[in-house]
Order: structure tokens, then sequence, then C-alpha cells
């Protein structure tokens, strides 16, 4: 009686019908996630959603997270890429793990010392190929970046899938045709039937996105047969790429610890100042020092003002090299000691 009341004099709130998030976004409109209403006006919303990558949404069941997988097995081989003894990361930490080929090559044109690193491995008793790929290295890597995000900007090359930064995909092709695609294959041809992990932190993360995103384009694998994990990795390309990313890839983690400040750079294309940049899912964020059995939140939204996008003072680029309290680049270049506890975040 009230509501027919309300309607009849004009006095309720606007609320769009809708079903769920996506068809309310869908249609223009503002979804509440406390609600679970349309254009609620009835009480101050928390958690706005205005596009449909953000519609909560948790990850694909059947590629759980796993913390003790990323915290054994993805956290060796992103720090292993680090140093000069892969194998001895392997053989101190993952015994079935075998190297297979470190490429490295120079990606810049403008500093001799610039160099992109990856390196492919397999593991019998796991059945998996692994794409490992190595963060930047040193100051004038991370002006080259700096520098070709801002000249090179934003470009479309996986058909109609969005654009990418170019020099990251610049830095992936040099690798790839380095002897990365080389190694892959002969992995391929006597493993077909593994699957593939493709790992890094850092610029590694944002390699390993773009990596996979070719394996798939080209038909190496299926995207199902892809596990994609990401640690610390700064933003890569568009809203259309990143919605393209996340529909396709259902085994895909974005590891982001405690105030990072790497992974919530950058939000715009500096080359034309207007492109907004995005993350694909999911995020899993750690606001604490990552040790075990610390608690992790596995962000529903994919990026905006969620998670680890919600804290915006005390950012800080320690918290860029110690994942799962570890010194990542040191405990790699060390050869990946039992002794972890020496690598700890002070």
């Amino acid at each position: 009686m009230i509501l027919r009341f309300l309607l009849i004099f004009g006095f309720l709130p606007t609320i769009i019908l809708a079903q769920n998030c996506v068809s309310c976004v869908g249609s223009g409109n503002i979804w509440c996630v406390e609600t679970s209403q349309c254009n609620s006006t009835f009480v101050s919303c928390q958690t706005p959603i205005s596009i449909q990558l953000n519609c909560p949404t948790q990850p694909d069941p059947r590629y759980p997270y796993d913390d003790h997988f990323m915290r054994t097995q993805q956290i060796v081989l992103a720090s292993a890429s680090h140093g000069e003894i892969v194998q001895t990361c392997f053989d101190n930490q993952i015994p079935s793990m075998k190297l297979y080929q470190v490429r490295t090559v120079n990606c810049s044109s403008n500093y001799t010392d610039v160099t992109c690193r990856g390196f492919t491995a397999y593991d019998i008793t796991q059945k998996a190929i692994v794409l490992s790929f190595r963060g930047s290295h040193g100051p004038d890597q991370s002006q080259q970046l700096a520098d070709g995000m801002a000249n090179g900007g934003l470009q479309s090359y996986f058909g109609n899938t969005g654009t990418i930064f170019k020099v990251v995909y610049d830095s992936f092709m040099l690798l790839w045709n380095g002897g990365m695609y080389q190694d892959l294959k002969n992995l391929k041809y006597k493993y077909p039937d593994f699957e593939v992990w493709v790992n890094g932190h850092s610029l590694g993360g944002m390699l390993s996105w773009v990596a996979s995103s070719y394996l798939a384009i080209s038909g190496l694998y299926k995207p199902e047969n892809i596990r994609v994990v990401a640690m610390a990795a700064p933003r890569i390309g568009d809203y259309n790429f990143a919605v393209w990313y996340t529909s396709t890839f259902p085994n895909s983690y974005h590891i982001i610890h405690r105030n990072d400040q790497i992974p919530r750079s950058v939000k715009i294309d500096p080359h034309t100042n207007t492109t907004v940049l995005f993350h694909p899912r999911t995020q899993v964020w750690y606001n604490n020092y990552m040790r075990v059995n610390d608690e992790y939140q596995i962000c529903a939204e994919a990026d905006g003002n969620y998670c680890s996008d919600a804290v915006t003072e005390g950012l800080s680029f320690e918290d860029h090299i110690y994942y799962f309290n570890i010194n990542m680049p040191q405990w790699g270049r060390d050869g990946c000691p039992k002794n972890i506890s020496a690598y700890a975040q002070p």
C-alpha cells in the first residue's frame, strides 16, 4: 500500500529495476554492492559500480587461488629470473623443476645496459612448462620504460582485443624472437600435454600478460591450459584489453603486496593523457607482510577504488621488493637459499 502511494505521488527514490550488476551498468546506471540495487538513493552507497568489468565476481571455482602454491612455486620462479644461477634456485626450493634456457636481450636503443630477461623451464612431476620474466633492472631500464610509454603509447596487437603499451610488447617480442619461441616450441614438442605457467614480477608481470596473450592468440596453447601469475605489475592496457584478458584467461591472478606503489600506476596513457588504463582480473591483495598464514583478499572488482587501490597514502617501493616476505631480487641472485628468514622484510 505504501509503495503504491509513493508511486502515485512521485515520492519514490529512483530505483532502476535490474536483475544484476551487469544489466544495471550496461544500461548506463550505477550498481550499489551493499544494497544490490540499481541507482539506489535509499542509503549512501559505499561501493558504487559504474563499469561492467568491476561488477563483483569471484574466480572460476575450477581455478581457485592457492596461497601455498604461490609462496612455494611462483615466488621461486619469479625470484630466480633475477639471478645467474637459476637452477640453484630450483635445486634449493623446487628440486623437480629443471631449467631449460635463459634468454637475455638488449631491449633499448638508447641504453646499452638495459636488458630484458626470461627463462624457460619444465617440471615432469607437476607436468608444467614455465615461462618466467624478470622485472626492470636498474634506473636506466625504469627510465626507458617511462620514455617508451610516453612516446609509443598504446597500440593494438591482438586483433579486436584493446590496446597495450608498445614498449612492453616490443620487449616481449625481442625476447620471443631472441630464442624463447624456439625454446618453448622444443618443450611443447617434448611435453605436448603439459600446461604452461607464465609468471613475472613488476615489468615481468606485464610481460606475462603479453606472453599469455600471444600464446592464446597464436594458438600455441588454449587459455584454459595457461596459468598466469603476475606480481606487482603496473597497468598495461586500456579497458577493452582488460575486458578481453579477463574473459579469456580463467586462471590468472595478480598479486599485490600491501602499499606497493608500482601496481597502482600507470592510470592514464602518458602519450595522450586521455586513455584510462585498467588492470584485468583477478587481484589478490595481502595487506600485511605476506608471512605464512597471513590473510589475503581476493578482490571481487577488477580495477578502481577497491581493494589495494582504496589505499592512497603511505605507498612504498620497499613493499615492491618484498613479496611473500622475501627480498625477491637478492634472494634470486643468491640462488634462493633455504634460509628464507634471512631475506625477510625488516
